[in-house]
Parts: structure tokens; sequence; C-alpha cells
């Protein structure tokens, strides 16, 4: 297994995507409800740690394609190659992240429209970035399910990272109301991240035979053989996803309007836990030899 670069980059890449969409969110209610200055108390931790997600997982990328230099040869075919579009991207996101974040810094202002502008451009990227493994010569990528994967993990660790950066910190300094609705929405991107993928997985294991006998698939036995063989490896981490799910929704149910107060921890706990899973799935996703 040499892949730990990509699961890296693309995990990286697409929680900050998914965080910097929240963050733009939640930020637009906590400027109408609390204030530019307890908005920009909250979300700068976000904007940080998503800068920094960023950045380390361009360094992972490059780190896969072996020099800087290959890098700069691979965007030369953009007009063919979604691997060009996926490194043009992929730059453009952190550089426009970056300069959101900055401006942030310098005004003590948190900017809603301009994180969700940058969550566009990170939605265009991740999009290009699945259509690279869905054109790959792998027969258990050429699906559509690659594409729900890389959004589902958009939403889910988007998800998780908020109640992780915000759950233990909103506590006391915003209403009850606007506390419940922060995490009700976090709770909901990972929902949707994970049961998302599960609806179209029946469909994508039905069609692994025929992806596995399409012409132009390179590996096909072999990524297919790997895929079934793996296959409890894929089930841990599902159960770990919905395990990680059910402590969030339960806090919730049990906690209400209190939830922040009453079950910070159990949400913290959730989401930790729904990471891992994350990176059990993706692991398995790369796991093709």
């Amino acid at each position: 297994m040499h892949e730990w670069p990509l699961i890296a980059f693309t995990l990286l890449i697409q929680a900050s995507v998914g965080t910097i969409l929240l963050a733009g969110l939640f930020g637009c209610w906590i400027n109408k409800t609390g204030g530019e200055a307890l908005s920009f108390q909250l979300v700068r931790p976000v904007l940080l740690l998503t800068c920094l997600m960023t950045g380390i997982g361009l360094l992972f990328s490059v780190a896969h394609l072996g020099y800087p230099i290959n890098a700069v040869n691979s965007i030369r075919h953009a007009g063919s190659s979604w691997l060009s579009r996926e490194i043009i991207f992929t730059g453009t996101f952190f550089g426009v992240i970056c300069l959101v974040t900055l401006r942030t810094l310098m005004t003590k202002r948190v900017f809603p429209t301009l994180l969700l502008i940058a969550a566009i451009v990170g939605l265009i990227d991740i999009f290009c970035m699945a259509e690279v493994y869905r054109h790959t010569m792998v027969a258990t990528w050429a699906h559509i399910n690659t594409q729900f994967t890389f959004f589902g993990s958009i939403l889910t660790l988007g998800g998780c990272i908020s109640l992780l950066l915000m759950a233990p910190r909103v506590k006391g300094q915003l209403s009850d109301a606007l506390s419940f609705k922060i995490v009700f929405v976090a709770a909901l991107f990972i929902g949707i991240g994970l049961i998302g993928r599960l609806v179209v997985l029946p469909c994508y294991i039905s069609a692994l035979p025929t992806l596995s006998l399409a012409g132009g698939v390179t590996f096909p036995i072999d990524a297919v053989a790997q895929f079934n063989q793996s296959a409890g490896l894929r089930l841990s981490g599902w159960l770990m996803g919905l395990f990680g799910l059910l402590l969030v929704v339960l806090a919730i149910y049990q906690g209400r309007s209190q939830v922040v107060a009453k079950y910070a921890g159990m949400l913290v706990f959730g989401s930790l836990v729904t990471i891992i899973a994350e990176i059990i799935a993706r692991y398995s996703f790369f796991l093709i030899s």
C-alpha cells in the first residue's frame, strides 16, 4: 500500500471544502444574532484550520507526484486532462481560502459570501478530483460511486470538524436555539454524507462484474478481487461511521436545546469516531493491489 499521500490529500481537501461551506453558513447566522465580533471569535479557528489542512493536503499531493516540477507539468493539459483541472482548482481553492482568511484576520470580520464562493471553488475541485479516478484504468473506481464517495466525505468530514471546533466553544456564547441549529445542521451534513453513499452502494456492487469486463479497463481482476477480499474492512468502516452518527443523533435527541451544554463531549466523541471511519473507508478505496 503506497497510496497514503493520496489518502491524506483527498481527505484533507474534502474536509476543508465541507468545513468552509459550513463556516460560511454558520458565520452568516452568528453575524445576525451574535454580532460580528463573536462571529469572528468563533469562526477564526475554523478558517485557520482549513488553511492548514488544505496546505498539508497540497504537500501530500506533491509528495505523490514525486517532484514539484511534475505538478507544473501536469497543469499543461487542462483542456483534456481531469488531473490538470484538479491541480488548477486545488491551487485556486487554497489561494482563495488564504486570501479570505487573511482579510478576515485583518478586518476582524467574517464574510460569509466570500466563504461560500470559496466553497463553490472547492466543490468544483472535488468534482474534478473524483473524475480523475473515474477515468482511470481501475474497475472499482469507474463508477458514479466515486463521486458519491468524495462528495459524501465533504459533508461528513465538514460536519464532524465543525462539531469538533464549534460545539465546545459556543456554550454560553450563543443562544440555545442557535447552538441547537448549528449542531443539528452539522449532524444533518454527517447523516446525508453517510446515508447518501449507502443508498448508491447496492447499485455499485451490482455493477462491479460489468465494470470488470468493460473494455479499456486494465486491472479488473486485481481491483475487484481486492475489493471482495476487503469486505470486512469496509464493513467495519461503515459500522464505525454509523455508530458515530448514532452518538451525535442521541446527543441531539437527549439534549435538545441544551445539547451543547449537556452533551458536547458526546458530540465530540461521535465526530472523532466518524472521522476514523472515513479514514478506514478511504484506505479501502485505494486498496486495489
